[in-house]
Protein backbone atom coordinates (compact mmCIF):
# COMPACT_ATOMS: atom_id res chain seq x y z
CA UNK A 1 0.00 0.00 0.00
CA UNK A 2 2.56 2.60 0.68
CA UNK A 3 4.35 2.00 -2.57
CA UNK A 4 1.28 2.57 -4.56
CA UNK A 5 0.24 5.49 -2.66
CA UNK A 6 3.43 7.05 -3.59
CA UNK A 7 3.57 6.49 -7.00
CA UNK A 8 -0.40 8.30 -6.70
CA UNK A 9 0.40 11.40 -5.65
CA UNK A 10 3.31 11.67 -7.81
CA UNK A 11 0.60 11.71 -10.08
CA UNK A 12 -1.85 13.19 -8.29
CA UNK A 13 -1.10 17.02 -9.28
CA UNK A 14 -1.23 16.28 -13.27
CA UNK A 15 -4.09 13.92 -12.65
CA UNK A 16 -6.34 16.03 -10.78
CA UNK A 17 -6.26 18.36 -13.53
CA UNK A 18 -7.29 16.11 -16.65
CA UNK A 19 -9.82 14.55 -14.01
CA UNK A 20 -11.36 18.03 -14.00
CA UNK A 21 -10.77 19.38 -17.04
CA UNK A 22 -12.79 15.98 -18.51
CA UNK A 23 -15.37 16.41 -15.93
CA UNK A 24 -16.01 20.20 -16.31
CA UNK A 25 -16.11 20.06 -20.03
CA UNK A 26 -17.45 16.50 -21.71
CA UNK A 27 -18.02 18.35 -25.31
CA UNK A 28 -14.26 19.02 -25.61
CA UNK A 29 -13.72 15.79 -24.25
CA UNK A 30 -15.20 14.08 -27.07
CA UNK A 31 -14.11 16.35 -29.43
CA UNK A 32 -10.63 15.63 -28.72
CA UNK A 33 -11.50 11.58 -29.17
CA UNK A 34 -13.31 12.27 -32.43
CA UNK A 35 -11.10 14.49 -34.31
CA UNK A 36 -7.51 13.05 -32.49
CA UNK A 37 -5.33 13.06 -35.52
CA UNK A 38 -3.48 10.26 -33.84
CA UNK A 39 -6.23 8.17 -32.20
CA UNK A 40 -3.79 5.53 -30.99
CA UNK A 41 -1.50 8.23 -29.11
CA UNK A 42 -5.05 9.28 -27.71
CA UNK A 43 -5.98 5.94 -26.70
CA UNK A 44 -2.87 5.10 -24.75
CA UNK A 45 -3.04 8.56 -22.79
CA UNK A 46 -6.86 7.34 -21.92
CA UNK A 47 -5.79 3.63 -20.84
CA UNK A 48 -3.24 5.66 -18.33
CA UNK A 49 -5.65 7.77 -17.16
CA UNK A 50 -8.12 4.84 -16.33
CA UNK A 51 -5.41 2.85 -14.71
CA UNK A 52 -4.41 6.28 -12.50
CA UNK A 53 -7.73 6.53 -11.73
CA UNK A 54 -8.60 2.76 -11.14
CA UNK A 55 -5.21 3.19 -8.80
CA UNK A 56 -7.00 6.15 -6.79
CA UNK A 57 -10.53 4.22 -6.61
CA UNK A 58 -8.78 1.51 -5.09
CA UNK A 59 -7.51 3.36 -2.21
CA UNK A 60 -10.47 5.39 -1.34
CA UNK A 61 -12.16 1.99 -1.74
CA UNK A 62 -9.78 0.57 1.25
CA UNK A 63 -9.18 3.28 3.08
CA UNK A 64 -12.75 5.05 3.25
CA UNK A 65 -15.00 1.82 2.73
CA UNK A 66 -18.73 2.56 1.91
CA UNK A 67 -21.36 2.46 4.97
CA UNK A 68 -23.42 0.02 2.82
CA UNK A 69 -26.38 -2.43 3.81
CA UNK A 70 -25.75 -4.95 6.59
CA UNK A 71 -26.11 -8.09 4.56
CA UNK A 72 -22.70 -6.52 3.40
CA UNK A 73 -20.94 -5.18 6.32
CA UNK A 74 -17.18 -6.42 6.69
CA UNK A 75 -14.70 -4.62 9.26
CA UNK A 76 -12.44 -7.40 8.97
CA UNK A 77 -9.33 -7.65 6.83
CA UNK A 78 -10.91 -10.14 4.94
CA UNK A 79 -13.31 -7.20 4.31
CA UNK A 80 -11.36 -4.99 3.15
CA UNK A 81 -9.97 -7.03 0.95
CA UNK A 82 -13.41 -7.53 -0.46
CA UNK A 83 -13.91 -3.43 -0.49
CA UNK A 84 -10.69 -3.77 -3.11
CA UNK A 85 -11.86 -6.44 -5.22
CA UNK A 86 -15.33 -4.50 -5.56
CA UNK A 87 -13.17 -1.47 -7.15
CA UNK A 88 -11.83 -4.06 -9.56
CA UNK A 89 -15.44 -5.13 -10.08
CA UNK A 90 -16.62 -1.81 -10.67
CA UNK A 91 -14.05 -1.36 -12.83
CA UNK A 92 -14.94 -4.13 -15.60
CA UNK A 93 -18.63 -3.66 -15.22
CA UNK A 94 -17.89 -0.49 -16.51
CA UNK A 95 -16.02 -1.70 -19.38
CA UNK A 96 -18.50 -4.20 -19.91
CA UNK A 97 -21.27 -0.95 -20.40
CA UNK A 98 -19.03 0.88 -22.54
CA UNK A 99 -19.03 -2.34 -25.23
CA UNK A 100 -23.23 -2.30 -24.35
CA UNK A 101 -22.76 1.40 -25.08
CA UNK A 102 -20.90 1.08 -28.73
CA UNK A 103 -22.98 -2.28 -30.09
CA UNK A 104 -26.25 0.13 -29.29
CA UNK A 105 -24.43 3.22 -31.53
CA UNK A 106 -23.06 0.99 -34.14
CA UNK A 107 -26.82 -0.21 -34.58
CA UNK A 108 -28.54 3.23 -34.90
CA UNK A 109 -25.70 4.33 -37.44
CA UNK A 110 -22.48 5.49 -35.96
CA UNK A 111 -19.69 5.22 -38.45
CA UNK A 112 -16.33 5.54 -36.52
CA UNK A 113 -14.96 2.59 -35.27
CA UNK A 114 -14.06 0.77 -32.06
CA UNK A 115 -10.47 2.36 -31.13
CA UNK A 116 -12.20 6.62 -31.11
CA UNK A 117 -14.92 5.06 -28.86
CA UNK A 118 -13.24 2.98 -26.58
CA UNK A 119 -10.38 5.77 -26.21
CA UNK A 120 -13.00 8.29 -25.03
CA UNK A 121 -15.02 5.37 -22.52
CA UNK A 122 -11.34 4.76 -21.02
CA UNK A 123 -11.63 8.43 -20.21
CA UNK A 124 -14.79 9.03 -19.13
CA UNK A 125 -14.93 5.25 -16.88
CA UNK A 126 -11.93 7.30 -15.20
CA UNK A 127 -13.80 9.43 -14.04
CA UNK A 128 -17.13 7.65 -13.56
CA UNK A 129 -15.00 5.23 -11.22
CA UNK A 130 -13.68 7.70 -9.06
CA UNK A 131 -17.33 9.75 -8.48
CA UNK A 132 -18.30 6.21 -7.52
CA UNK A 133 -15.87 5.47 -5.55
CA UNK A 134 -16.22 8.79 -3.44
CA UNK A 135 -19.70 8.91 -3.20
CA UNK A 136 -20.03 5.21 -1.95
CA UNK A 137 -16.84 7.27 1.13
CA UNK A 138 -18.86 10.01 1.75
CA UNK A 139 -21.08 7.45 3.59
CA UNK A 140 -18.30 7.56 6.39
CA UNK A 141 -19.83 10.85 7.37
CA UNK A 142 -22.62 9.09 9.36
CA UNK A 143 -20.38 7.85 11.88
CA UNK A 144 -19.22 10.41 13.11
CA UNK A 145 -22.57 9.89 15.11
CA UNK A 146 -21.46 7.49 17.91
CA UNK A 147 -25.29 6.60 17.69
CA UNK A 148 -25.10 5.29 14.09
CA UNK A 149 -21.52 4.10 14.55
CA UNK A 150 -22.70 2.19 17.52
CA UNK A 151 -26.00 0.68 15.75
CA UNK A 152 -24.17 -0.41 12.69
CA UNK A 153 -21.12 -2.05 14.87
CA UNK A 154 -24.11 -3.91 16.45
CA UNK A 155 -25.31 -4.60 12.76
CA UNK A 156 -21.97 -5.96 11.96
CA UNK A 157 -22.17 -8.68 15.11
CA UNK A 158 -25.90 -9.71 14.12
CA UNK A 159 -25.17 -10.07 10.78
CA UNK A 160 -22.35 -12.46 11.80
CA UNK A 161 -24.67 -14.21 13.56
CA UNK A 162 -27.58 -14.10 11.33
CA UNK A 163 -25.72 -15.09 8.16
CA UNK A 164 -24.94 -18.82 9.53
CA UNK A 165 -28.08 -19.06 10.77
CA UNK A 166 -29.90 -19.04 7.02
CA UNK A 167 -26.85 -20.49 5.57
CA UNK A 168 -27.03 -23.49 7.31
CA UNK A 169 -30.58 -23.87 8.74
CA UNK A 170 -32.60 -22.18 5.87
CA UNK A 171 -30.17 -22.47 2.21
CA UNK A 172 -28.62 -26.08 3.36
CA UNK A 173 -32.24 -27.37 4.37
CA UNK A 174 -33.55 -27.28 0.98
CA UNK A 175 -34.51 -30.54 0.01
CA UNK A 176 -32.17 -31.90 -2.78
CA UNK A 177 -35.46 -33.25 -5.01
CA UNK A 178 -38.05 -30.33 -4.38
CA UNK A 179 -36.39 -27.89 -3.79
CA UNK A 180 -38.51 -26.59 -0.76
CA UNK A 181 -37.53 -25.74 2.73
CA UNK A 182 -37.79 -28.06 5.62
CA UNK A 183 -39.72 -26.64 8.17
CA UNK A 184 -38.08 -25.54 11.34
CA UNK A 185 -40.46 -23.77 13.45
CA UNK A 186 -37.59 -23.53 16.68
CA UNK A 187 -35.18 -21.38 13.86
CA UNK A 188 -38.18 -19.70 12.50
CA UNK A 189 -38.51 -18.14 16.02
CA UNK A 190 -35.02 -17.37 16.65
CA UNK A 191 -34.72 -15.60 13.49
CA UNK A 192 -37.52 -13.93 14.10
CA UNK A 193 -36.08 -12.42 16.76
CA UNK A 194 -32.88 -11.54 15.76
CA UNK A 195 -34.10 -9.94 12.53
CA UNK A 196 -36.55 -7.80 14.45
CA UNK A 197 -33.44 -6.37 16.60
CA UNK A 198 -31.47 -5.86 13.67
CA UNK A 199 -33.90 -3.62 12.12
CA UNK A 200 -34.61 -1.61 15.51
CA UNK A 201 -30.83 -1.06 15.22
CA UNK A 202 -31.04 -0.14 11.72
CA UNK A 203 -34.06 2.29 11.76
CA UNK A 204 -31.91 3.77 14.60
CA UNK A 205 -28.89 4.39 12.53
CA UNK A 206 -30.71 5.88 9.51
CA UNK A 207 -32.99 8.10 11.45
CA UNK A 208 -29.84 10.21 12.45
CA UNK A 209 -29.33 13.60 11.03
CA UNK A 210 -25.55 12.94 10.00
CA UNK A 211 -26.96 9.85 8.25
CA UNK A 212 -29.17 11.29 5.93
CA UNK A 213 -26.69 14.35 5.40
CA UNK A 214 -24.23 11.21 4.06
CA UNK A 215 -27.28 9.41 2.07
CA UNK A 216 -28.20 13.03 0.37
CA UNK A 217 -24.94 13.55 -0.45
CA UNK A 218 -24.11 10.61 -1.73
CA UNK A 219 -27.13 11.12 -4.15
CA UNK A 220 -26.00 14.43 -5.14
CA UNK A 221 -23.28 12.61 -6.30
CA UNK A 222 -24.65 10.12 -8.23
CA UNK A 223 -27.03 12.68 -9.69
CA UNK A 224 -24.11 14.57 -10.97
CA UNK A 225 -22.36 11.55 -12.29
CA UNK A 226 -25.82 10.62 -14.25
CA UNK A 227 -26.19 14.05 -15.71
CA UNK A 228 -22.82 13.88 -16.83
CA UNK A 229 -23.15 10.38 -18.23
CA UNK A 230 -26.04 11.42 -20.01
CA UNK A 231 -24.56 14.38 -21.96
CA UNK A 232 -21.28 12.56 -22.84
CA UNK A 233 -23.62 9.83 -24.65
CA UNK A 234 -25.67 13.09 -26.14
CA UNK A 235 -22.74 14.44 -27.08
CA UNK A 236 -21.01 11.31 -29.00
CA UNK A 237 -23.68 10.86 -30.96
CA UNK A 238 -24.07 14.17 -31.45
CA UNK A 239 -20.34 13.91 -33.20
CA UNK A 240 -21.11 11.88 -35.77
CA UNK A 241 -24.46 14.00 -36.86
CA UNK A 242 -27.03 11.52 -35.97
CA UNK A 243 -30.68 12.55 -36.58
CA UNK A 244 -32.82 12.90 -32.43
CA UNK A 245 -34.82 9.52 -34.02
CA UNK A 246 -31.37 7.68 -34.09
CA UNK A 247 -30.04 9.38 -30.62
CA UNK A 248 -33.78 8.09 -29.48
CA UNK A 249 -33.09 4.61 -30.83
CA UNK A 250 -29.79 4.32 -29.42
CA UNK A 251 -30.71 5.47 -26.13
CA UNK A 252 -33.23 2.83 -26.23
CA UNK A 253 -31.36 -0.10 -27.58
CA UNK A 254 -28.63 0.92 -25.01
CA UNK A 255 -31.34 0.89 -22.03
CA UNK A 256 -32.65 -2.52 -23.44
CA UNK A 257 -29.35 -4.08 -23.97
CA UNK A 258 -28.04 -2.73 -20.17
CA UNK A 259 -31.13 -4.18 -18.83
CA UNK A 260 -30.54 -7.18 -20.42
CA UNK A 261 -26.60 -8.01 -19.88
CA UNK A 262 -27.62 -6.48 -15.90
CA UNK A 263 -29.81 -9.63 -15.81
CA UNK A 264 -27.69 -12.06 -17.18
CA UNK A 265 -24.78 -10.87 -14.84
CA UNK A 266 -26.89 -10.97 -11.74
CA UNK A 267 -27.96 -14.92 -12.56
CA UNK A 268 -24.76 -15.61 -13.28
CA UNK A 269 -23.08 -14.40 -9.77
CA UNK A 270 -26.25 -15.76 -8.57
CA UNK A 271 -25.67 -18.94 -9.48
CA UNK A 272 -21.68 -18.93 -8.53
CA UNK A 273 -22.89 -17.58 -4.97
CA UNK A 274 -25.64 -20.47 -4.38
CA UNK A 275 -23.11 -23.49 -5.37
CA UNK A 276 -20.04 -21.91 -2.80
CA UNK A 277 -22.92 -22.06 -0.57
CA UNK A 278 -24.31 -25.36 -1.20
CA UNK A 279 -20.55 -26.51 -1.32
CA UNK A 280 -19.91 -25.57 2.18
CA UNK A 281 -23.23 -27.09 3.37
CA UNK A 282 -22.46 -29.98 6.00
Amino acid sequence: MPSILDNVLKELPVYLGNFTHMLTQPKQLVTDHLNAAEPQARLVQSIAFLLLSFTVALVLAVVFPEVTNPVQLVSDEAGMVAHAFAAIRLLFEMLGLSALAYLAAKIAGVQSGFQRFFGLMCAACGVMLVIQVFAAALTNISLADPVTAKAWIQLEKGMADLKPMLEQGVLCATDAKSGEVSPNAALGTQLQVQLAAMQAAYLQATDRPLFKLATGLQLLAWLILLIWSARLWALYLQGHTLSTGKVVLATVLLVVFTGAGTLVYELVNAGRTMMDLYRQCG
